[in-house]
């Protein structure tokens, strides 16, 4: 005779997640720091006085990649666990959006340039690619006579 069995993972071992307050608050305490890193970046790169010019240096690339990983892992580690979460309250529910949303325009205002690899868009070579000619009138020296 078969007997049919609970299956081990099962909505209700889920609901019971004793540690999901404290991990949501460490994820969003990490969340927080890493677009607080975000900022300091780029106010490190385009915060100049006196009429110099904003420099992007090779760490500020490494920064913004490394924390807009974090940021966007402990972003979704947060929603994750405040979803798993069976005492969802409205207040945290609101905090956990605004956080998403606040991080995601922390990421696109702090964008350094170069931070994210996009593709080139390939040009179509006409054959018009000659530098222009100055020989002064004698056309024997410029490509194409």
């Amino acid at each position: 005779m078969l007997a049919f069995h609970r299956p081990i993972l099962t909505l209700r071992r889920i609901s019971r997640v004793p540690w999901a307050p404290a991990a949501t608050v460490l994820a969003s305490g990490v969340a927080l720091v890493a677009m607080g890193n975000l900022a300091s970046n780029w106010l490190d790169v385009y915060l100049v006085f006196f009429g110099d010019q904003p420099q992007v240096l090779p760490s500020n690339v490494a920064a913004y990649r490394v924390w807009g990983t974090i940021a966007i892992l402990a972003l979704a580690a947060g929603v994750v666990v405040h979803l798993l979460n069976r005492r969802r309250r409205v207040l945290t529910t609101i905090w956990q959006a605004l956080l998403v949303v606040g991080g995601a325009a922390i990421l696109v205002l702090c964008y350094i340039p170069g931070a994210v690899d996009l593709p080139v868009p390939e040009r179509d070579h006409d054959g018009y690619g000659a530098p222009p000619c100055y020989s002064g009138g004698d056309n024997d020296e410029c490509v194409g006579g």
